[in-house]
């Protein structure tokens, strides 16, 4: 397998030819495996995939153990993932509980928008493919837990976390979908799913996914039921049978737990939230905490 590539060659030819280099560039003597060839930590690389340099931002904690989780958190439709990172940061959360975190960037669909394929109709781009090689890259470089590899997105990349774990549960071990749901093929190929852990976090108020369906008759986001019925789904599908109901303010919580394997399946409800990701007040949820608290039980 190729080894990744950093994308700022400059920095390497500065790391050979001078002792004066910048650490917030080019990873210190701390960051890099005892192994040959040198492996870079935190910064930004290219994964080559059916034709293109696919992008990606990894963030490894100074001092992170060998075989630590691994978290995938994919951004929303048209968006860029290096300004999701800021927005749903999991890098301090990660410092503080010992895993690795990987914001890879979706490529273009047929509008030219960024995105991820969660069996749209919108472009014949392979990202299932895609996400599973990258995973499978990161857990031989870093030495990462291939038993601890979680997908978390928000909306497109909440669709894309189910795509996931249909076509993939071998890979990804849990999923965090937060505004997000499946589209309409994701759920027609639900006989093949597998047990795995699911968390969903929906916005009562959200007109772009709606907790009742997606009605957009365009690009195949449509076609799966209510919010409830699919987190029922994933819950019959895990055998958790024992339910737990709580309110929180206005933010409604089913836990559905299966007592023998502790595969358990999430559902927040904030009835106040639209199409956004709350972190922490005024919803009293703190998103990466709540991604992490839910991924750190498997």
């Amino acid at each position: 397998m190729g080894m990744m590539k950093y994308i700022s060659s400059l920095c390497l030819l500065v790391l050979i030819i001078s002792c004066n280099t910048d650490e917030d560039i080019v990873a210190s003597p701390d960051q890099v495996i005892s192994s040959s060839p040198t492996v870079f930590f935190s910064g930004t690389y290219t994964l080559f995939h059916q034709g293109q340099d696919r992008i990606y931002h990894y963030y490894h904690p100074i001092g992170l153990p060998e075989n630590a989780p691994l978290v995938f958190v994919l951004h929303g439709y048209d968006a860029d993932a290096a300004n999701f990172m800021d927005w749903l940061s999991m890098e301090e959360i990660a410092d503080e509980q010992d895993f690795a975190v990987v914001y890879p960037q979706g490529s273009d669909d047929d509008t030219r928008r960024p995105h991820w394929n969660a069996d749209l109709t919108i472009s014949s781009v392979d990202d299932v493919g895609f996400l599973r090689k990258l995973a499978l890259e990161l857990q031989e470089t870093y030495n990462l837990n291939p038993d601890k590899t979680f997908v978390s997105g928000f909306s497109n990349g909440g669709f894309m976390s189910y795509e996931l774990i249909i076509k993939e549960p071998e890979v990804f071990k849990a999923a965090a979908s937060i505004a997000g749901t499946m589209s309409g093929a994701t759920w027609e190929s639900r006989s093949t799913a597998s047990p795995v852990p699911l968390l969903q976090l929906s916005g009562g108020l959200d007109r772009i996914v709606p907790i009742n369906g997606v009605n957009t008759r365009v690009g195949g986001w449509d076609g799966a039921p209510a919010i409830s019925s699919i987190v029922e789904f994933w819950a019959d599908v895990n055998q958790a049978d024992v339910q737990e109901e709580t309110t929180q303010d206005r933010t409604i919580i089913n836990k559905y737990i299966n007592t023998e394997t502790g595969n358990e399946v999430w559902y927040y409800l904030l009835q106040d939230l639209g199409h956004n990701i709350p972190m922490g007040d005024p919803y009293n949820v703190d998103t990466p905490s709540l991604i992490w608290e839910f991924f750190s039980r498997y």
